[in-house]
């Protein structure tokens, strides 16, 4: 193998690791970004016990049926 061959596989070399870390932090920025949006919707999910309690008072049968129109 003469130098040339050698520093072109090198360069090679170097450029797919450049290539493969750039990769892992594009998946790793994508990650945290779904990571916050799903807190963001967990936190605006109301609390069970709030909801428990806003329904209390009411008679058994009230949103037990949902009446829909075609």
């Amino acid at each position: 193998m003469d130098a040339s061959a050698i520093a072109a596989m090198a360069t090679q070399n170097s450029q797919q690791q450049v290539a493969m870390q750039k990769d892992v932090a594009v998946q790793k920025k994508a990650m945290e970004s779904q990571e916050m949006a799903a807190q963001s919707l967990l936190q605006a999910m109301p609390d069970i016990g709030e909801m428990q309690a806003a329904t209390q008072g009411l008679p058994e049968n009230v949103g037990t049926n949902i009446n829909t129109k075609a």
